[in-house]
């Protein structure tokens, strides 16, 4: 009989384990396991919790219960401890802050679904996205901008996200600075030669998008585009939630920006 523990710490983020092993390898669910003889679900919410991910939580209300399937779901705040990812059996542990919920898509069980559409209803400002199944541990990104302050997007050709636009960028290898990760990685995706200026936005996966531009007489990359402040895309027309977070930043923080949604096949 399972329990899961739903934690909450005090930027009102929620935790998740990306699980390492099984058919669903690689999506995301809250910590859980398997209750030991005598213990009740509400220790094992507790238990499972600091096991997998090295927080130990308070477990102070039942938030969800199924006496069909036979599981129950605790809520609770953070109590102590720094995330400490049990490698046996994840990939990866992180905080979802409220805006950068994991989409249904990437949700690993069915009490999963239940939990985060409920908590996405309860707290106003909610929102979902696509998360890739693979760890975005140590990778980089490069928001290339030009004079006009356009900002060049790939668009993606394969697997589940094609059609979709994305920075420029990917996982750095052994001992490669994520800095060098971005630019090597953009080069050869775009063609494009330019200068890296400054870290713009680092996540919690362990990404870093730094701001870049190109230099001129580089011609027009193919399977990119060039979008301007007042065409941006918008979260539907984004690829991963680095892309949704770096662009809403960039509207953010330039006066006379917006926001449309541009189809997949264009």
């Amino acid at each position: 009989m399972p329990a899961f523990g739903l934690v909450v710490n005090e930027r009102d983020e929620i935790l998740m384990i990306q699980r390492g092993y099984g058919s669903r390898k690689g999506q995301w669910s809250l910590p859980r396991g398997q209750r030991d003889k005598g213990e009740s679900l509400q220790r094992t919410a507790v238990r499972e919790t600091l096991e997998e991910t090295g927080i130990r939580m308070s477990a102070d209300e039942l938030y969800y219960k199924s006496d069909r399937h036979s599981f129950e779901i605790w809520k609770g705040k953070r109590l102590s401890g720094h995330i400490t990812v049990q490698r046996k059996e994840c990939l990866d542990a992180k905080w979802f802050q409220i805006d950068m919920l994991p989409h249904d898509d990437n949700l690993a069980f069915g009490p999963d679904l239940r939990t985060i559409g409920k908590w996405a209803t309860e707290n106003p400002g909610s929102r979902r996205v696509y998360y890739p199944r693979s760890p975005m541990r140590r990778a980089g990104f490069v928001l290339l901008v030009d004079y006009h302050k356009r900002v060049l997007l790939m668009q993606r050709q394969r697997g589940p996200r094609a059609g979709k636009w994305s920075l420029p960028g990917g996982k750095a290898q052994s001992n490669e600075r994520r800095r060098d990760a971005a630019a090597r990685e953009s080069n050869r995706a775009t063609g494009l030669y330019f200068d890296l200026e400054s870290l713009y936005l680092e996540n919690r996966h362990q990404a870093q998008v730094w701001r870049g531009s190109p230099h001129l007489g580089t011609g027009e990359p193919i399977e990119c585009r060039w979008f301007p402040l007042d065409s941006l895309p918008d979260d539907d027309s984004l690829g991963f939630a680095i892309d949704v977070r770096t662009i809403e930043k960039w509207a953010a923080d330039n006066p006379g920006s917006r926001r449309i949604r541009y189809s997949q096949l264009c």
